[in-house]
């Protein structure tokens, strides 16, 4: 279902606590298991080879504070996970922390799961599915926000729209950039219109009321060190009809805005990783509604290799589209866990340590990135305890290796593999890591 390109990243909504997580399912979403009560306390996932993300949020020792576990079923391929929505507000005075969400998928919606109040957030998507999460997470889950890749031939996602009813309905993407955005302005957003790097006018939306076409607004873009990746406004009352009544874009490199007068319901698209290629909506007298085309600029897929160790535990997987620059082990006589940072500061679960009685040293493994990547690994598996784990590990980057670290007893393994980076991994884990296997991507692609 999903395409074997790059995703856009929408989010986080919710508050600054805990610390930054993210997560990426090998494919589609089949599973997603929260603990609730009045906010969300934590969240997992497990995709179609039957992978687990590791519990997001949940840290805390109060055991009169840890919710009633709740589990989606999501049955791929025929059902895939498209939206989500939910509250974020104060719990216990003071956390900002998602209070509520609910799960949308092509056949239903989940929930909403939990009840404490907050402000509402929702991501409208069409064409898409999501295949990922991130956030924030300590205590409980302090943000949200989702990984979505494309559906559909034109390889990008709908978002949106915001607005009103009004109109008539309008969409178009371009097979270059946006080059051009003409915005005529007063108290709201009378029209706007477009014109592509190939020269390509789409538009007028909106501007029919020949008596009200407001102020003409220029925004240039050059195509090759900016594009546009987002936009925000607002929409609200203007002359008995719901319109937008105002409007800012955003590029790579600054914000073109607002225009209008910012009156009403806020709406704001927090995007990473991807360029607007289009827009979609509803314009008659003025802008009645809005929204965005968006393609991600990553187009390659990546390759799984592995995993090696035993078969005990549960299984997990870990990617970003980003650099991984932090790698945390726990070791002893064999690895007990393992954890990831990425580029952008966004940290994984912790894949074992289990045992609280054998948790092992600490090793951390800094990659200065961008000039150093890692490119594999290698390590050995064997017994421990009575269980097959993986008992040492090195780190390989087009600079240097790191470790062993370990014993180094058991069976040996290793990955001779170049022109790539690490940009993931997965394998089983436990009391302890029980095995472990990466994803590449093609190094011309980084």
């Amino acid at each position: 279902m999903a395409s074997s390109g790059g995703d856009v990243k929408l989010g986080p909504w919710g508050g600054l606590g805990g610390d930054r997580w993210c997560y990426r399912a090998s494919n589609g979403i089949t599973g997603i298991v929260l603990r609730v009560e009045g906010n969300i306390k934590s969240i997992s996932f497990k995709d179609t080879r039957g992978l687990v993300s590791g519990t997001f949020g949940g840290t805390g020792n109060d055991p009169n504070d840890r919710g009633e576990e709740k589990k989606i079923a999501i049955q791929w391929p025929t059902e895939y996970l498209k939206s989500i929505s939910g509250t974020y507000g104060r719990y216990k005075g003071v956390l900002a922390v998602i209070t509520s969400l609910s799960f949308t998928t092509n056949l239903t919606t989940y929930g909403p799961f939990g009840t404490a109040p907050g402000e509402p957030f929702s991501i409208p998507i069409a064409d898409g599915v999501v295949v990922g999460f991130h956030g924030r997470c300590g205590y409980y889950l302090d943000a949200l926000g989702v990984f979505v890749t494309p559906a559909n031939s034109h390889g990008s996602i709908s978002v949106g729209q915001w607005g009103g009813p009004g109109g008539d309905p309008f969409s178009f993407r371009v097979g270059s950039w946006i080059k051009e955005i003409i915005v005529h302005e007063g108290t709201n957003i009378k029209s706007l219109s477009f014109k592509d790097g190939n020269g390509q006018e789409y538009g007028k939306f909106g501007g029919k009321n020949a008596n009200d076409t407001g102020e003409e607004r220029r925004i240039e873009i050059d195509g090759l060190s900016e594009h546009l990746t987002s936009i925000t406004g607002t929409y609200g009352d203007y002359a008995g009809m719901v319109v937008i009544t105002s409007l800012a874009f955003q590029t790579n490199l600054t914000t073109y805005g607002p225009f209008g007068n910012a009156t009403g319901t806020s709406f704001s698209i927090p995007i990473e990783g991807s360029v607007v290629i289009g827009f979609h909506g509803r314009g008659g007298h003025y802008l009645d509604a809005i929204g965005i085309h968006v393609k991600p600029r990553d187009i390659e897929g990546t390759i799984s290799i592995g995993p090696w160790g035993g078969r005990g535990g549960s299984p997990w997987s870990y990617m970003t589209n980003r650099g991984i620059n932090q790698i945390v082990i726990h070791v002893g006589s064999n690895i007990k866990s393992i954890s990831f940072r990425d580029t952008t500061g966004l940290d994984s679960a912790t894949f074992g340590g289990e045992n609280p009685n054998d948790i092992g040293e600490r090793k951390t493994v800094l990659i200065n990135w961008p000039s150093e990547h890692l490119i594999s690994i290698s390590g050995t598996y064997g017994k421990f305890s009575t269980l097959l784990t993986i008992t040492s590990l090195s780190f390989t980057t087009n600079r240097a290796t790191y470790g062993p670290f370990g014993t180094g007893s058991g069976t040996s393994f290793s990955i001779p593999i170049n022109n790539n980076t690490v940009v993931g991994f997965h394998g089983r884990a436990g009391h302890y890591l029980d095995a472990i296997g990466i994803f590449v991507k093609p190094q011309t692609t980084i």
